[in-house]
């Protein structure tokens, strides 16, 4: 008994009165006494000079606290819950086998553990927290609660473990601090669990987070019934649904800068509920049980405009109710305009084809009728056809949206430049042209270097061609003034005959340019004028 009792009883002798509850123990069989529970108190007797002289102790026993005490010695047992008590004045603690068992340490250590010993078991970079917060709490007299969690390193294997501890602080009638009792028990499963659960969260939110695809999650309040009839079903979702959380990529798609400028957002913010098609969308995901995968939208931005996704989501449903749906959905407005470009162009490509058949058609029509010879017919249609051939090429460089007439001009004429001389001048601002119009002028420039290589100031050794154009400001877009005119070949006499190039310059480019098309045959050489608006 002394040596379980020996601190208390030392504490008696210094003048200080104790009460302790006695465990069971077979210690109370060697005293006569049956084996429970007790309570003792211990009360210093002194002498006439005051001093302590011994002390008298008084014992009761509680045998009904015997079997709850047992179970609970066998909880902490099984449970692995380590106990302690601490005695400020010795500072020793009296551990239990659990306890020494979490630190790894022998069990001859039960009785003489102290303070330090334990903080020397204490993992390094938890020692300044776990000293600052026990020295607050045994300074602090209104605190009887101290609770916290660390890490030790096992004496035994230098494992590191988390231990969580619990402890009642015991004070004296002036609120000082004289001993403590506690308990342990081992969390490391606990931690590991947490911080793989946080390293997975970490994972998620980094994927997340550096997604190029727009990732959402949408949650109704309350649920919605999903036996409800369609159109109830979506005015529910626009009423209860919220955007409770997604990523930046997500939220750039609707013009927004951040993730939490979309959170708390409706479903009309990027599906307006007045807008027919958006209502049609979200019908077709009813109607697909609200899990769908590679579904097209077209959904507003916060400036109003609209953009085309590719779609996949995925319902969370507990018991025919609908709590929240995660979304995943792609960006595809370039593809789309893309695609709606490539069927404008075929559709121009078709419309330009038939033209130029037609035109081709009209061309050999006209030249074979109006020809002497089939040498003379031949030589006329393909020199058209080569006219009609090089302007496609300018359009062409151009992706069919239009030529400079610079451009069109110059290969009117390429093929009857020489390298050695120039008797073609070209000179005009620059003047962009619609493929119409670039068409139609390149064909009658045709024509005319034609007649004037045939007949006119090309068909001898000095004559000349001069191509000219300005640009009147007299309405909008302006006015496009343009001459041909040749000069130093032999006399010009007028044709008895109007031919199908004069009709082609005439009236043909006239219809084209919505103006007025002049040729005049003067002595001197032909001349040709257009005037014509470019708007």
């Amino acid at each position: 008994m002394w040596d379980r009792q020996r601190t208390i009883v030392q504490s008696a002798l210094s003048g200080e009165a104790q009460d302790a509850a006695g465990r069971p123990d077979a210690s109370g069989g060697r005293l006569g006494w049956p084996i429970g529970g007790f309570t003792f108190s211990w009360m210093p007797v002194r002498d006439e000079a005051g001093k302590v002289a011994g002390f008298y102790c008084t014992g009761n026993e509680a045998p009904s606290r015997a079997p709850m005490e047992e179970r609970l010695r066998q909880v902490k047992e099984a449970a692995r819950i380590g106990s302690f008590e601490f005695d400020r004045t010795t500072g020793k603690a009296i551990a239990s086998p659990e306890y020494l068992e979490l630190y790894g340490l022998p069990d001859d250590r039960s009785d003489s553990f102290s303070y330090e010993q334990w903080f020397g078991l204490l993992h390094p970079e938890d020692r300044p927290r776990i000293e600052s917060e026990t020295r607050r709490a045994v300074t602090d007299p209104a605190c009887h609660q101290l609770e916290y969690d660390f890490r030790i390193i096992r004496a035994d294997t230098g494992e590191m473990r988390w231990i969580t501890a619990r402890t009642k602080l015991i004070r004296d009638k002036e609120g000082r601090f004289i001993r403590s009792l506690g308990a342990q028990w081992d969390i490391t499963a606990a931690k590991d669990t947490e911080a793989a659960l946080r390293e997975s969260e970490e994972r998620y939110r980094s994927f997340i987070a550096h997604s190029s695809e727009g990732i959402w999650l949408l949650e109704l309040v309350p649920p919605l019934d999903t036996r409800l009839p369609v159109e109830e079903q979506i005015e529910l979702a626009y009423r209860n649904g919220r955007f409770v959380d997604c990523n930046d990529a997500m939220a750039r798609m609707y013009g927004l800068e951040r993730a939490e400028d979309l959170i708390g957002k409706t479903l009309d913010f990027p599906l307006p509920s007045s807008d027919p098609e958006a209502r049609a969308y979200l019908a077709g995901i009813v109607h697909s049980g609200y899990s769908v995968s590679g579904v097209e939208s077209a959904e507003q931005d916060a400036a109003g405009n609209f953009s085309y996704f590719d779609n996949s989501i995925i319902p969370v449903i507990e018991d025919c109710r609908l709590k929240r749906l995660w979304g995943i959905q792609r960006d595809i407005t370039d593809r789309k305009r893309a695609e709606e470009q490539r069927t404008l162009l075929i559709n121009e490509l078709n419309h330009r084809v038939k033209n130029t058949l037609a035109t081709v058609q009209s061309i050999a029509s006209q030249t074979l009728r109006n020809a002497s010879t089939m040498q003379e017919a031949k030589e006329a249609f393909e020199g058209r056809l080569m006219a009609l051939a090089r302007a496609h090429d300018v359009l062409t460089t151009e992706n069919w949206e239009g030529a400079e007439l610079r451009n069109v001009v110059a290969q009117a004429v390429a093929p009857y430049r020489s390298l050695s001389e120039d008797r073609l001048t070209i000179e005009g601002p620059e003047v962009r042209l619609s493929p119409r119009i670039a068409l139609a002028l390149s064909m009658a420039l045709q024509e005319l270097t034609t007649n004037a290589v045939k007949h006119g100031s090309l068909s001898n050794e000095t004559g000349r061609v001069d191509v000219v154009w300005d640009i009147a400001e007299t309405q909008p877009g302006g006015r496009l003034r343009l001459r041909w005119q040749e000069s130093g070949g032999p006399p010009v006499e007028p044709p008895t005959r109007q031919g199908f190039g004069s009709r082609l310059i005439e009236r043909s480019l006239a219809r084209e340019l919505n103006g007025d098309v002049q040729i005049t045959f003067h002595p001197e050489g032909v001349l040709c004028t257009v005037d014509a608006p470019l708007a």
